[in-house]
């Protein structure tokens, strides 16, 4: 059998088997070397330009997503935001369990004005906030603020409604986006961390919903 009819048949099958695991970090590498394997059989077998761009593009995708993850993994210590976030928001202390929930989430910051979440938008990102401030508003009509230590979109996450309400960034904002389907795939498969992670969205949505109440008795995001 020619090897690149061998090449293509390992491609095929780890791509297969790449459905299986829940691991992001595992899905990123069987997706790499299916890629890998696909992109040698075109091009041993003189295939055009088109598909080995395309392979090659996805190959490098996955292989700079698989990067990430690792350098994040192996970072060194937790940050202070993550830190806060696993041990006393979260209150997840086994170092396994929260390396694999650094896996589903991705840091950044955000500018006053930046919208964050739009009213009525269908699987709003699941946010973290560390610092800063963010108006909530309905009907173009401030309801609440959004401060540390809080989550945005996690009613939506829970129900699987739309977003009730916008979020506009009020103050420079530190957050994390969590991976939505990845950490309900997480929580179903360890279901002790997925009852932390509720407890914990449970507790950010009664500080809103007592916020709102004071306010104008209207329901969180």
């Amino acid at each position: 059998m020619e090897i690149e009819i061998i090449l293509g048949w390992i491609a095929g099958v780890t791509l297969v088997v790449a459905m299986i695991p829940h691991q992001v970090r595992t899905i990123r590498l069987l997706c790499l070397v299916s890629g890998l394997c696909a992109f040698a059989t075109i091009l041993l077998s003189g295939g055009l330009w088109p598909a080995l761009l395309t392979v090659g593009a996805f190959v490098v995708i996955n292989a700079v997503r698989l990067a990430e993850l690792r350098h994040r993994s192996s970072g060194g210590a937790m940050s202070q935001d993550e830190r806060e976030l696993f041990e006393h928001v979260m209150r997840i202390e086994d170092p396994k369990r929260q390396s694999r929930l650094r896996d589903l989430m991705a840091w950044r910051d955000a500018a006053p004005g930046e919208r964050l979440i739009k009213q009525g938008q269908r699987n709003p990102p699941l946010l973290y906030v560390a610092s800063g401030r963010a108006a909530i508003e309905r009907d173009g009509r401030l309801v609440s603020e959004c401060g540390a230590g809080e989550f945005l979109g996690e009613m939506s996450h829970l129900s699987g409604d739309r977003a009730s309400a916008a979020v506009t960034v009020t103050q420079d904002m530190r957050l994390a986006e969590l991976d939505r389907d990845a950490l309900a795939q997480l929580s179903r498969d360890v279901p002790e961390l997925g009852r932390a992670i509720d407890a914990a969205f449970n507790r950010s949505l009664a500080v809103k919903v007592l916020r709102m109440n004071d306010a104008s008795g209207s329901p969180g995001v």
